[in-house]
């Protein structure tokens, strides 16, 4: 993985409640009338759904999610605020 793929150190999902920047799930990143959402897979631990829009959602691993990120993030994505 190249550095450019690592240059987001805490995501979303690291923080913990309690946490000045935690947010629940699902995380949604917007840019204009895209968004892609991404949520913890329950059934397999340390995996994450991936959904663009109403596209089919996708399995990815926390390196993959990680890398799309912030993949998403140097696209100009924004991560959607939500209050808690």
């Amino acid at each position: 993985m190249s550095l450019q793929n690592q240059t987001n150190s805490n995501f979303p999902w690291d923080y913990q409640f309690g946490d000045e920047n935690f947010q629940n799930e699902p995380w949604i990143l917007n840019k204009g009338k895209e968004y892609v959402t991404i949520e913890k897979n329950l059934d397999n631990k340390g995996f994450f759904y991936l959904q663009k829009n109403e596209e089919k959602r996708l399995s990815l691993n926390a390196l993959q999610t990680k890398s799309t990120y912030n993949q998403l993030m140097n696209f100009g994505y924004k991560l959607r605020i939500n209050k808690i």
